[in-house]
């Protein structure tokens, strides 16, 4: 049986996935084994500050929450393609997110699915049970609804040398409760 991943995509038509310079330092090929994931990795608008994702490898369940009001028409309301590449050169493990394979090559496209829409198709996936979807302001419990969990990775960010001003911009609301807890 064939090895399968995934790799979403703003662009359409494309042959190839070129390896791309990562924040991991060296040019890799990003992919997933969930096509949901794909789905939502379609949007590069989108990071931890828009949304909270999480992936269990045991049942192969992803959960998506949108964090404010309409943060998922403006970053998930575009088109784009889901492209199926070999697994055969990819590996788990490289990076901090078990969801995530990566492969040292540049990798065929096999096969491409166009998305026409990737609010709409995630809408659909959770419909189908794929993908968990929680729109704003229905969250699981263990997400607080003033999104203060964010604090602790801003704060690991902000050690790293990221830039966290695009935080302060979006929650306003958490900048005290930021310099007290830094």
């Amino acid at each position: 049986m064939e090895n399968y991943v995934y790799h979403g995509s703003p662009y359409q038509g494309l042959k190839m996935i070129k390896r791309n310079k990562s924040t991991h330092g060296k040019p890799l090929v990003y992919a997933t084994k969930n096509k949901a994931i794909a789905t939502i990795f379609i949007s590069n608008k989108g990071n931890d500050l828009y949304y909270y994702l999480s992936y269990n490898q045991k049942d192969n369940s992803v959960i998506l929450v949108e964090r404010k009001e309409n943060m998922f028409q403006n970053i998930f309301n575009i088109s784009g393609s889901i492209y199926t590449l070999n697994g055969k050169n990819f590996v788990s493990g490289k990076t901090n997110w078990s969801a995530e394979v990566v492969s040292n090559f540049d990798e065929i496209v096999i096969h491409e699915e166009y998305i026409n829409n990737v609010f709409e198709k995630l809408k659909e996936l959770n419909n189908k049970g794929e993908l968990k979807l929680y729109l704003y302001p229905n969250r699981p419990n263990f997400i607080p609804k003033d999104n203060s969990d964010l604090l602790s990775k801003v704060i690991k960010w902000e050690k790293q040398g990221i830039n966290i001003e695009m935080f302060f911009k979006i929650y306003p609301e958490l900048k005290e409760k930021y310099l007290n807890k830094k």
